[in-house]
């Protein structure tokens, strides 16, 4: 089992959540990865590292019906405003 960083562990929670939103449309992971130049092998690849390319990722959410936005860390915010950052 590999550990993640906080970076890989964000690609993968949007990467499953595109998927999720591929399934919910009666798309297969398959079909995403094709449709998107890309092979099935490389999409499960990105799944597994937690890399990859952002635009294809942009490309994919746009595909199912989803958009990226920026939102704020909570955490880091928290720690910024309580000092304890650094």
């Amino acid at each position: 089992m590999s550990v993640h960083t906080p970076q890989e562990q964000a690609f993968i929670g949007s990467l499953e959540a595109i998927l999720e939103a591929a399934k919910a449309r009666g798309i297969k992971m398959k079909e995403l990865a094709v449709r998107n130049g890309i092979t099935p092998e490389t999409l499960s690849r990105m799944r597994h590292r937690g890399s990859g390319d952002f635009g294809l990722l942009a490309a994919m959410a746009v595909m199912v019906g989803l958009r990226f936005q920026l939102v704020p860390d909570n955490t880091i915010l928290d720690a910024i405003n309580n000092g304890t950052l650094f």
